[in-house]
């Protein structure tokens, strides 16, 4: 009798308790299993769809161009295949290895707009390319300096996988060669005021005065000239 009359009080006490804490735990602000502290519908997205708005404002963005919509989205100039937004880049106004951002850029026929790399990466970033000529695998077609053929490329606006007349990308770049070809001067003597991948060496001489030009490293005269010159090679054209 004496346990019984001791127990009573306890169980009575431990009951109150438990009461006491469940009330507290679902009131509003707390932190029960129910909603972690948030009200569905004002502070999170409710357990249906893990937390994410999928409502129509998400602040997701449609594409301001597509390929498709190029010509109209974009009158005159090209859509970027991977940003999908206009460019201020011309169609059909950039030439030979020049930089562009999608095929439409390219003003010769049967070029495309392809990435390339310097040095082992992507030059100058994944999201520009240059305009290359497509070839065959041999290359048979392709003309001085552009005569080294990359395999396996797809053009930056997509399609299937082709060959390109192109250059050494380990010791050039399409800006390297094109400042070798127009002659353009480093007046200090210094590799830094050429393009990347280019060189300034004293190849121009003026009487008893060397002219420093940029160049390129090259590994045959082929890769120097054009179909208008012959250029040597001696570890960089014109050396």
């Amino acid at each position: 009798m004496e346990v019984r009359a001791i127990a009573l009080p306890v169980l009575v006490l431990a009951l109150s308790l438990g009461c006491a804490f469940e009330t507290h735990s679902l009131s509003p602000g707390g932190r029960g299993s129910d909603g972690g502290g948030l009200e569905p519908g004002t502070g999170d997205a409710g357990v249906d769809d893990g937390g994410l708005n999928t409502t129509p404002d998400a602040g997701i963005e449609e594409p301001e161009c597509t390929a498709g919509t190029e010509r109209t989205a974009c009158p005159g100039t090209s859509c970027h295949p991977v940003w999908l937004v206009c460019t201020s880049m011309e169609v059909a106004s950039r030439g030979i290895c020049e930089s562009c951002f999608a095929d439409s850029n390219c003003a010769e026929p049967n070029h495309r707009c392809v990435m390339m790399t310097h040095a082992g990466k992507p030059y100058p970033d994944d999201t520009t390319g240059f305009c290359l000529q497509v070839t065959t695998e041999e290359g048979a077609d392709c003309v001085q300096p552009f005569i080294v053929t990359l395999d396996g490329r797809k053009s930056m606006s997509g399609g299937q996988e082709q060959s390109y007349c192109g250059i050494y990308e380990e010791l050039a770049t399409c800006e390297a060669v094109h400042a070798f070809h127009s002659a353009d001067a480093c007046p200090s003597g210094r590799d830094d005021e050429c393009p990347r991948g280019g060189l300034c060496r004293g190849i121009a001489a003026q009487g008893n005065r060397t002219e420093y030009r940029c160049t390129y490293a090259c590994i045959d005269a082929s890769e120097c000239s054009s179909q208008w010159i012959h250029v040597a090679c001696a570890g960089y054209c014109g050396g």
